[in-house]
Parts: C-alpha cells; sequence; structure tokens
C-alpha cells in the first residue's frame, strides 16, 4: 500500500512543479530574488554564485535531482556524482518540462516494480522506501517553497493549483 501512496504523492507533486513552471512568465524565467554577490557572504564550494539559482536553473535542479532518486531506485544505491547527467538540454521551459515528465514517468514504472522492503544506500546509510520517499517529497517541497517567494518577489500569480492547494 505504502508503493502505492507514494506513487500518488508523487503525481500531485509532479502537477504543481509543472504548473508552476507554466505559470512563470517568460520575462521572468531566469529571474532570482537573491541575485549572486548580494548576500554578502563568500559563495558555497562549487557554486558559481551565493544567491539562489533563477528558477530556469531551479527548475533545471529539479530534473536532476529526480533523475539521481530514480537511479537510486534502479540501482539500490545513492550517486550524486551523476546528477548532471540526467539532463544537459537548454534552459527553456518546454525542453525541462518534458524532462521533467520523463522523470515522473520513469519514477513511476520504477515504483510499479519496486519492492515495499527495498533498501537503498544512501552514502552508506540504510534508507528504507519511506525514508527515501521522504526525501523525495520534502526536496520537492522545498524548492516549492521558494518558488512561491520569487512569485511573490517578481510580482506574478503562484498557479491556481497553488491558490486552492496551499493558499499560496
Amino acid at each position: 500500500m505504502f508503493v502505492d501512496d507514494f506513487a500518488q504523492h508523487s503525481k500531485v507533486l509532479h502537477i504543481m512543479t509543472a504548473d508552476f513552471a507554466r505559470a512563470v512568465p517568460d520575462e521572468r524565467w531566469d529571474f532570482t530574488p537573491v541575485p549572486p554577490g548580494s548576500s554578502g557572504r563568500p559563495p558555497a564550494a562549487s557554486r558559481l554564485g551565493d544567491g539562489f539559482g533563477p528558477f530556469s536553473k531551479q527548475l533545471r535542479h529539479v530534473v536532476c535531482v529526480r533523475g539521481v532518486h530514480n537511479d537510486a531506485l534502479a540501482t539500490g544505491k545513492l550517486d550524486w556524482s551523476k546528477k548532471h547527467e540526467h539532463y544537459t538540454g537548454p534552459l527553456e521551459r518546454e525542453p525541462l518540462l518534458d524532462a521533467l515528465e520523463h522523470e515522473q514517468q520513469e519514477l513511476l514504472s520504477l515504483l510499479a516494480e519496486a519492492h515495499p522492503e527495498i533498501t537503498i544506500d544512501w552514502d552508506g546509510f540504510p534508507f528504507s522506501l519511506a525514508m527515501f520517499a521522504g526525501d523525495f517529497v520534502q526536496h520537492e517541497a522545498i524548492h516549492h517553497g521558494q518558488w512561491s517567494v520569487y512569485a511573490a518577489v517578481a510580482g506574478f500569480d503562484t498557479p491556481l493549483s497553488w491558490r486552492q492547494s496551499w493558499k499560496l
């Protein structure tokens, strides 16, 4: 039963993520509320800047992290080193939405075959499917929270699904 619940919840998250990507106005596609250099702190190692990435790069990040999650379900081991292999296309809306959809369909296929007792090696820690699902949901939900701020600061409405579900 849990596997089916996770699959269903992933569908809701997917719809919410795709809805937001479609709601971002073209002129705000590369918007960030915190441009690099504005926080006053040095950039973290391996980051180009110290602010939040523009929305287009945030969406690419979500696609890539979904790819890492899918690979972990398929192999039983999480491997962050391949994160950037999951999307190498342009930072444009339609290709990113296509990649997002591809990763969602891959997740659903993997979950259809997943054993509820699967254990995933998460950097040396054994993660149950429930722990894995929690991380998946938490990661995407964190970005949804960021994006609601992006929309407010950039002056555009969140999609209807967000306003109905979360009153954001």
